[in-house]
């Protein structure tokens, strides 16, 4: 959401209306001690004043600001405090939800891929189970769009549709997919944890909450200043291994200045059940495509180097005129990877996480 070209001015903080005695207002905290430069916060909208000021709820504290476009009450935003004497906010755009998916995911790195796979796995019981008789159907739409023996796009764009990541055209029937399936996971974790299971249940929960942080992600508009990028789950069949994709367009700055055709780059960081941490990166540009795996150890990486000439060639027949692959053994974590290739593209400064390894 865009409130304007410019930062939007907010004043007038006040303390929160519970806090209020029944005479006159108590005096406000500065800015500068509730907020810091930079900071980012998630605002509520509570209503419009008179003078057609929106009136925001951040942290508990009310705030008065002029917006250049028409707020609803009841809408929340992402804000970046840019100055807090006087007090500037302006949108933060992507940020502010990037921010907080890496602080959920980083807090439990194995969440998603548990929700995952408890979630496959309830599809192909639903059948057996009675009490998954409400939620069989679902189940089994998932587990069809999720497991195929065949590549399949039309299968990969359902399945990012209902794992929240972006809703495809109405035309295909799964523009509301994700929307179903948030709410059958959280029928799940309502009232069935006698069939999820306590671990399961948890897991569920934590998965609708990083698909939900995820869509935001992929929904917001990217600032004049970033590149766009989405960020989309993998899901691999009978529990072969789980992680992300993202995709990162370079900036229509660069191709106007180049003449070029805009370029892109996707990376894969991949949790596989035999191969262990995969990440892939891929670069292309016109028909030129540049390629790394980076693995975790030396044994995966001597398994699949000889393999990447046969992988040039078959890329090559698709109509890359320059391929190149190479192949070589991480130097961090993939979880420091995937964290600090989501921080640039959002031109975020470090996310900081109590414990990344809890």
């Amino acid at each position: 959401m865009k409130i304007g070209g410019s930062p939007f001015v907010a004043k007038g903080i006040q303390v929160p209306a519970a806090d209020r005695s029944e005479g006159a207002p108590k005096p406000g905290l500065p800015a500068s001690v509730l907020f810091g430069q930079g900071q980012l916060v998630r605002g509520e909208v509570t209503g419009i004043t008179p003078e057609g000021k929106v009136v925001l709820d951040i942290g508990g504290q009310l705030v008065e600001a002029r917006s250049e476009v028409a707020l609803k009450p009841g809408s929340t935003l992402w804000l970046e405090v840019r100055q807090t004497e006087p007090l500037w906010l302006r949108v933060a755009d992507k940020k502010g939800a990037t921010q907080e998916f890496l602080r959920q995911y980083c807090a439990d790195p194995a969440a998603m891929g548990k929700g995952l796979r408890a979630l496959l796995g309830l599809a192909f019981l639903a059948d057996a189970e009675k009490g998954l008789a409400e939620q069989a159907g679902m189940l089994q739409n998932f587990a069809n769009t999720a497991v195929g023996a065949e590549p399949d796009p039309d299968r990969i764009i359902r399945l990012l549709s209902m794992l929240g990541s972006g809703a495809v055209g109405e035309e295909s029937g799964s523009s509301q997919e994700g929307g179903k399936l948030q709410e059958l996971l959280a029928l799940l974790t309502a009232d069935k944890t006698a069939i999820l299971g306590k671990p399961n249940a948890a897991a569920m929960q934590k998965l609708g909450l990083l698909l939900e942080l995820q869509g935001e992600i992929n929904v917001l508009p990217a600032s004049p200043q970033q590149t766009q990028f989405l960020l989309f789950p993998c899901l691999f069949a009978m529990g072969a291994g789980v992680g992300q994709w993202l995709f990162t367009l370079d900036s229509g700055e660069d191709q106007a200045a180049t003449g070029e055709e805009r370029g892109y780059a996707l990376s894969f960081f991949l949790e596989m059940s035999r191969l262990g941490e995969v990440q892939i990166q891929i670069r292309v540009k016109d028909r030129s495509l540049q390629g790394e795996c980076v693995v975790g150890t030396e044994a995966v990486r001597e398994y699949l180097a000889p393999q990447l000439g046969e992988l040039d060639e078959l890329l090559g027949k698709l109509g890359y005129e320059t391929v190149h692959f190479s192949c070589r053994v991480a130097k961090g974590s993939m979880l420091e990877s995937l964290k600090s290739g989501m921080e640039a593209a959002a031109q975020l400064e470090s996310v900081r996480i109590v414990d990344l390894e809890a």
